[in-house]
């Protein structure tokens, strides 16, 4: 497993995986086909550029993602935000996941971060848990917050706070 910070030649995958995870796991993700595809490339090859996207790969394929970012506020700057976690199935077991969220709060860390934080969906219980372990804890809750998969789910706001 090689995890590593992707760039815009990623661009092309980083899409392609994005795109499958919100047909594969629809109650993991929180964007929509329809909000993806109107989302231009230039908005994401930025994201890549700015450096605030890892990825997981097996041999020479992505298999996981994720970004992090801090909000464009100085008074937010020390905190930053895990979004668009995903590992294809193909990797799934592989310790892919932990491999890329210690990457990216050790990536966070050296970009100055103090708290990394990330909402995730009240029923996805295996991510609850991958973050519990990695030290993340419940700050708060939103019952009914996210409406994903025809469903209505608790989006649950949990954080690290960094050493």
């Amino acid at each position: 497993m090689d995890v590593r910070r992707l760039t815009v030649a990623n661009l092309a995958e980083y899409r392609a995986l994005h795109r499958y995870g919100m047909i594969e796991a629809p109650l993991a993700m929180v964007d929509t086909e329809e909000t993806d595809a109107a989302q231009p490339d230039e908005v994401v090859a930025a994201m890549l550029k700015r450096g605030d996207a890892w990825g997981a790969f097996l041999e020479t394929r992505l298999v996981g993602k994720l970004s992090i970012d801090a909000l464009p506020y100085p008074s937010l700057a020390h905190t930053f935000w895990v979004h668009a976690v995903y590992v294809h199935p193909d990797g799934r077991g592989t310790g892919a996941s932990t491999a890329l969220m210690r990457a990216a709060i050790d990536g966070a860390r050296e970009r100055g971060a103090s708290r990394i934080a990330l909402w995730v969906n009240g029923e996805n219980t295996h991510a609850h848990r991958l973050y519990e372990r990695l030290g993340f804890r419940e700050s708060g809750r939103i019952p009914g917050g996210i409406f994903v998969g025809g469903k209505q789910c608790d989006d649950v706001l949990m954080s690290l706070v960094l050493e």
